[in-house]
């Protein structure tokens, strides 16, 4: 899995000792800050918030344990990961500073393949946490869309009965299918849910199965019909006369193409046209979700796979969200060997391409 640049603060008053890390951690791909106290630590959390903070014990003014203290009441262990800094004799410090929350500690003189080997553990502890902190948010957002269907069916159907409208047994037999497949899918995420709860994302089961996504893909289109309709924006698929085959966990693929879809509908305006194209080529099966919507500025597109996306004047808030949801969205993909892209289109609107290794039977020896 691809992350940021972590960002990390060290946090020492000795010039010789702050040069000797610097060197040492340099070679990694760390973006290094420095504080000499802990005021000058304050404003650089202030100004960033940092991946990790390497915090030495004995400073003057304010101490490395009050600081701990401080920051732990705003940060929890897994928002800031905190490495204390000790010296040999520190025991009862340092016993001290793990009880007000520090996640580990090096003592000096410093041995640097133990220091880099337990940052990068609770750097991973902490990309873990985020990166299943925005599944389960993503996964949250995607049971609205299904519950509001079986909130639309029954509210019609409870209309036609109170006008007593004649029954028609194919359309109710037809709405009946809609809700059980809204169910479906709401038990397919809800059950992902408890999955990242048991075993964390980086432990994500994958229940692989041969699966037509041309098939999947009107699946998902039929299920997103309404909404485009009330929009007044066209939905139309593309694909040839091949019926490519990927083997994928249909739930978690499904929730990637709702994604893709849902995103679509909603950034495009009356009168635009969402293409849905599938094919394969040299190996692989593509769909590619194109739109003729408004599209966004080039720099935007290159941050919406990034987990750290911020506001900006030029993306309303309302858009942030969608930043972390297609973060995820690339994360199960990649799972699947695949790949997800987004580019700008040469006039309108947004292209996103998905790939997945084209499943072919094992010839039988």
């Amino acid at each position: 899995m691809t992350f940021i640049k972590p960002d990390i603060l060290i946090v020492e008053d000795e010039a010789f000792n702050r040069d000797i890390m610097a060197r040492r951690l340099q070679a990694r791909d760390y973006n290094l800050r420095y504080a000499e106290n802990g005021d000058q630590a304050r404003e650089q959390i202030q100004t960033a918030k940092p991946d990790l903070i390497l915090l030495d014990i004995m400073m003057p003014d304010i101490s490395g344990l009050e600081l701990l203290h401080e920051l732990r009441q705003t940060w929890s262990m897994v928002d800031i990961p905190i490495i204390m800094v000790t010296a040999l004799d520190e025991d009862e410090r340092l016993i001290q500073a793990l009880e007000l929350g520090a996640n580990d500690y090096v003592t000096k003189p410093i041995n640097f393949p133990v220091l880099i080997a337990r940052i990068q553990t609770q750097l991973s502890l902490s990309q873990l946490a985020a990166l299943n902190r925005e599944f389960l948010a993503t996964a949250g957002h995607d049971l609205s869309r299904p519950m509001q269907n079986i909130y639309d069916i029954a509210n019609q159907a409870r209309l036609r009965i109170n006008s007593e409208q004649p029954y028609d047994p194919q359309h109710t037999y037809d709405e009946m299918n809609r809700i059980c497949e809204a169910v479906s899918l709401m038990r397919n995420i809800s059950d992902c849910i408890l999955d990242m709860q048991a075993s964390g994302f980086g432990q994500l089961r994958l229940t692989r199965t041969p699966l037509q996504m041309e098939k999947l893909v009107e699946e998902v289109v039929a299920r997103h019909n309404d909404y485009a309709h009330d929009k007044r924006i066209g939905i139309s698929v593309q694909h040839g006369y091949q019926k490519p085959v990927v083997e994928a966990d249909r739930s978690r693929l499904t929730q990637v193409l709702d994604k893709l879809l849902d995103n679509a509908i909603k950034y495009c305006t009356a009168g635009d046209i969402i293409t849905l194209t599938v094919y394969p080529k040299d190996e692989q099966v593509f769909v590619v979700v194109s739109d003729t919507g408004p599209g966004l500025p080039q720099q935007l597109v290159d941050q919406l796979f990034t987990p750290k996306r911020r506001e900006t004047d030029q993306l309303p808030a309302a858009d942030v969200d969608n930043g972390i949801n297609l973060f995820v969205c690339r994360q199960l993909i990649e799972l699947h060997d695949g790949e997800l892209t987004a580019t700008n289109n040469p006039q309108h609107g947004v292209t996103f391409n998905l790939s997945l290794p084209l499943f072919k039977l094992k010839p039988v020896s």
